[in-house]
């Protein structure tokens, strides 16, 4: 990841020992221990981390997603239609006069995991320059799941069209036909969408050669989230438990890491902790998912006294951030956060 995440360990709280190495842009150095509360029961504060949208998103992995002037995230595909060379016959089946390829192998790096990249407004602008004759048309769009269809006219007064499931996002000077299906073509994130624009031949044939000869395509897809967006991303926490006291920390009684999520990113969150020992192997020690829901929400991870001997062998933690949309889309903006405020607390057991 592009930032760092410098995740304090409880160590720092305790004997102002040393940072965690972590991988993404957590900031918990300003730490305040007067905070920290002493006794049977304890409170130790392990600060506040903030995770940016491009550690939620690999979008440095991504060179089609971009921010718009507005501060939006879109990912934008544009190339050029290749027009079949060779003579139509004069009737009026249709037959396929140009086709193109878009490779979307870029957005398969988006997340950590798999994921169902379900957005609200995906669409595809085709300009035909088209200034004389008419040409109806029918556009095969080849995806997964879904393949959608098309219809529409190319004309002098309808040179460009925009296919997509929102009417209102449409620009200036583009016709809009309405295809539902459209952001279902990439829901699974195919490596590539195939389109084939098929003509009706008699029309083809009238058509002043070279007509066709530039037909400019844009792919557009906003990163706006739809209700049954799912994806994951993980958080890494490199050297969280200093192996130099967590003999004094997890000798007996319980402990439980929680605290408040705040999140300004249009995904409503399932949060999983995972305790990792120092080869990066998982503990055997389940913690109930937390739910995050709209701007913010608190999370809880108890460590069971039957659970603490297996935190002899706590190094790392990883949070795996499960990302949903929500029924109110909104779309991903730069700048937006989620952070994370955490404390520990101890309940008898310590020895020191």
């Amino acid at each position: 990841m592009k930032g760092k995440i410098l995740f304090q360990s409880l160590v720092l709280c305790l004997c102002c020992a040393a940072t965690s190495c972590v991988d993404s842009k957590y900031d918990l150095s300003d730490v305040d221990t007067d905070d920290l509360v002493v006794g049977d029961e304890w409170v130790a504060p392990l600060g506040t981390g903030t995770i940016a949208v491009d550690d939620v998103i690999k979008v440095y992995k991504v060179p089609s997603v971009q921010i718009d002037a507005n501060g939006y995230y879109v990912a934008r595909y544009q190339g050029t239609l290749q027009v079949r060379k060779n003579g139509f016959r004069a009737d009026n089946d249709y037959e396929v006069v140009a086709s193109s390829t878009i490779s979307l192998k870029d957005l398969q790096g988006l997340f950590d995991e798999d994921f169902k990249l379900s957005l609200v407004d995906p669409h595809l602008m085709l300009e035909s320059g088209l200034n004389s004759g008419t040409l109806d048309c029918r556009l095969d769009i080849t995806g997964q799941p879904a393949s959608p269809v098309s219809f529409f006219t190319f004309s002098p007064s309808t040179p460009d069209i925009w296919i997509g499931p929102d009417a209102s996002s449409v620009t200036t000077g583009f016709t809009f036909c309405r295809n539902k299906e459209l952001p279902d073509a990439i829901k699974d994130v195919p490596e590539n969408l195939v389109l084939n624009l098929w003509g009706n031949r008699s029309q083809v044939a009238q058509l002043p050669a070279g007509a066709l000869s530039d037909i400019r395509y844009t792919f557009e897809a906003p990163l706006t989230p739809a209700a049954d967006f799912e994806a994951v991303t993980v958080e890494h926490v490199k050297e969280a438990f200093d192996d130099s006291f967590v003999d004094y920390l997890f000798s007996g009684g319980t402990a439980t890491i929680y605290g408040t999520v705040t999140n300004e990113m249009p995904f409503d969150l399932t949060i999983e902790m995972l305790i990792l020992d120092e080869f990066g192997e998982q503990l055997n020690i389940s913690f109930p998912l937390q739910d995050v829901k709209g701007a913010s929400g608190d999370i809880s991870f108890e460590i069971t006294a039957a659970d603490m001997p297996k935190m002899m062998n706590a190094r790392n933690i990883d949070f795996k951030l499960h990302l949903k949309g929500r029924e109110t889309a909104e779309t991903l903006k730069d700048g937006e956060t989620i952070s994370m405020k955490l404390k520990l607390k101890k309940t008898g057991g310590i020895s020191i």
